[in-house]
């Protein structure tokens, strides 16, 4: 696939959504939200991370899978036309305020003409989708053979173009305190094996309302993953109210999603509160989901 083609690939769909052809796969977009609780208990979607569902005839293929099958000189521009189809995507539910995150496999864009070419195809995806870039926040995924020294021109690149960053896995180890300061995230996920740790007790807690607490106060919002079950709001609430993902909460809908729908945008909506979500979470089959009979964070899927 060439630069040339890479748009040529895109397929508007009858309800309006986007996909893409590649070889003999069709892509699509799957969306999952991020909310805020406000004061009053209601949800509100504050970011969407973008999800990429591949199908070969009426198959399903996973996502490691289908990159697996990808030629390895063409999987950056398929890594760019799944996030052009993410950008389209959540332009097409024409929402005012809502972020979205989107993958990078960082260690493709290790030149500065690899980078300059995927900063101008995420520019004309996101003027096509009547997205601001400030809204996308490509987040820049831990990898053992990323260089650091390698990502921080593309974060610099990409902060100059307009677009947010974002980081995943995050513990507070060392080596997270300097992608912290050289990367300059807008957004943070936790790591949910080292969140673990820190929940189980009022000291943990504590300790991580000071991390959040300091995290607003750089322009940097925390996200939770993996909330499962209504404690973990609780939890959630006692770290001072970071931002929330996860499968009782909503869980990923093939583009153009009915989320408009359920969690309409705007103070005066009628949102759901987070036990209201998570009755019609249990009720409404959108994507499988496999019994867990651990309460914890957990993670499911890219």
């Amino acid at each position: 696939m060439s630069e040339r083609s890479i748009f040529s690939n895109l397929v508007r769909q009858p309800d309006g959504a986007f996909g893409a052809v590649y070889g003999p796969f069709f892509l699509q977009t799957a969306l999952q939200p991020i909310f805020r609780e406000g004061a009053d208990g209601r949800l509100q979607i504050a970011a969407f991370k973008g999800l990429i569902r591949a199908s070969a005839g009426n198959m399903p293929c996973s996502p490691a899978e289908f990159f697996e099958r990808v030629p390895e000189e063409e999987r950056m521009a398929v890594d760019g036309l799944c996030r052009s189809l993410h950008i389209l995507n959540t332009g097409v539910l024409g929402r005012r305020e809502a972020a979205l995150i989107i993958n990078f496999h960082a260690g493709l864009y290790t030149t500065p003409q690899a980078i300059r070419q995927e900063v101008e195809w995420l520019r004309l995806a996101a003027h096509e989708a009547g997205l601001p870039p400030a809204r996308i926040a490509c987040e820049i995924r831990e990898h053992p053979r990323d260089d650091l020294d390698t990502l921080v021109p593309f974060a610099a690149r990409l902060h100059d173009s307009g677009f947010a960053i974002a980081i995943d896995n995050y513990t507070g180890e060392d080596r997270d305190l300097e992608r912290l300061e050289r990367l300059k995230p807008q957004f943070v996920t936790f790591d949910t094996a080292w969140l673990r740790s820190f929940v189980e007790n009022s000291a943990g807690l504590a300790l991580l309302r000071v991390v959040i607490g300091q995290f607003a106060a750089k322009g940097i919002r925390a996200i939770v993953g993996g909330i499962e079950e209504p404690e973990m709001i609780a939890l959630c609430r006692d770290m001072g109210g970071p931002l929330m993902q996860g499968y009782l909460l909503a869980r990923p809908e093939p583009a153009p999603t009915g989320f408009n729908v359920t969690f309409p945008e705007g103070d005066d909506a009628p949102a759901q509160t987070p036990a209201a979500t998570a009755a019609t979470a249990s009720s409404v089959p959108v994507e499988n989901r496999a019994a867990r009979p651990v309460r914890q964070f957990g993670r499911r899927g890219i």
